[in-house]
């Protein structure tokens, strides 16, 4: 058992829930641990996961399942965990299960319960906390969600991601022994050390711009664009063939949203029989998006890694979401192991999912992160 260790990396590609979470208590080298993080594939028997973890171990432990789970090589059909030593860290995390009819004084009675909880100070310090919210990534509700636990912290930065499966049918979140459907789980993490958010997106916007003119904004479903089918305005405008639309043509031509003078991308995922379109943000009527162009996705990466290791002297973990559409663009363009080798160089942990949330907002096609650990004096 390592005492000085303050956070340990754990991962297992075995099938069986039982074997799994039996190789990750093998591999635990933390005696006092604070709370557990987990990303799990959603081809695992789920009940069974859970069960297994229940039995385990004796600390709270907040997960989802994803599209892809990432430490330090990029994987499918395994488990990432993430342990943080309580000497350390303080783990107090919040299960929300109503999701439509989560409102800011819910947030508030959040925010005040964690705060009268605290371990390592009276009150919420900017600078020694942050939050990671994690929310079923077909419950359309990230939003509303990330935006009102960031209005109650009043200013504590917040990431997360969407949860998400590989077919899109059934994304969960986990916490207090069970998955659950339509919930999220908010954590704050107390840390004594230091620590940097940040995210990467590698598209600029182009000259093409598109209006949507008939949306059904509850379903993020856009059926016109420029008073067009939305799906044929889309393709005539990247010049693609409307009868053969993939995935890999909407991560390749994304469309951007202005927000406050930031570019934000919101990901389409599907097309229907009408070429409507489905997307994975929320979209209103009226608004004007840009496609977007990609620049040098690795580079991005790269320029971002040299940053954290110029900042940190020590990394304990970078704890991060990444969206499926960067996965699909890295895996078509041959990518992973250059991707792989530079998120090893600051301990990466995180997972492949439906959209992410960076202080309030949330969107696609882009990697959030925090980075603990000693910076540089």
């Amino acid at each position: 058992m390592d005492k000085a260790l303050k956070a340990q990396i754990l991962k297992t590609a075995a099938v069986e829930p039982t074997e799994a979470v039996s190789q990750l208590r093998q591999q635990l080298a933390i005696r006092e641990v604070s709370g557990l993080l987990f990303f799990c594939s959603s081809s695992y028997n789920l009940k069974e996961l859970s069960i297994n973890l229940s039995q385990a171990f004796d600390f709270p432990i907040v997960g989802c399942t994803t599209a892809g789970e990432i430490s330090d090589t990029m994987e499918s059909n395994s488990i990432v965990a993430l342990a943080f030593n309580a000497n350390n860290f303080a783990f107090h995390h919040h299960l929300i299960e109503d999701l439509d009819d989560f409102k800011l004084s819910d947030a508030m009675k959040i925010a005040n319960k964690i705060e009268s909880g605290l371990k390592f100070s009276e009150n919420y310090v900017t600078n020694k906390n942050f939050g990671f919210l994690l929310t079923d990534g077909l419950s359309k509700s990230e939003e509303k969600i990330t935006a009102l636990i960031y209005q109650a912290l009043g200013g504590v930065n917040i990431l997360g991601g969407s949860a998400a499966d590989d077919t899109s049918e059934k994304t969960q979140v986990y916490c207090s022994g069970e998955f659950y459907s339509n919930a999220s789980v908010f954590t704050l993490i107390e840390i004594k050390d230091s620590f940097g958010i940040f995210k990467i997106q590698h598209f600029i916007p182009t000259q093409k711009e598109l209006i949507t003119t008939q949306v059904d904004f509850q379903n993020r479903v856009v059926n016109e664009i420029n008073g067009m089918p939305a799906a044929i305005a889309y393709a005539d405008a990247n010049g693609l063939d409307i009868n053969n639309l993939s995935q890999l043509d909407f991560a390749t031509y994304p469309l951007m949203l202005n927000i406050a003078d930031q570019w934000y991308i919101r990901s389409i995922t599907s097309i229907y029989e009408d070429f409507s379109l489905q997307f994975h943000c929320a979209i209103d009527c009226g608004l004007p998006l840009s496609v977007g162009e990609g620049i040098d996705m690795v580079q991005s990466v790269e320029d971002e890694v040299s940053q954290i290791l110029d900042t940190f002297d020590e990394i304990y973990f970078t704890l991060g979401c990444d969206c499926i559409f960067r996965k699909l663009e890295i895996v078509d363009k041959n990518h992973q192991k250059r991707v792989e080798s530079l998120l090893k160089k600051i301990n990466f942990i995180g997972f492949n999912g439906f959209g992410e949330q960076y202080n309030g907002i949330h969107f696609n096609q882009t990697m959030v992160g925090v980075t603990v650990g000693k910076v540089k004096k």
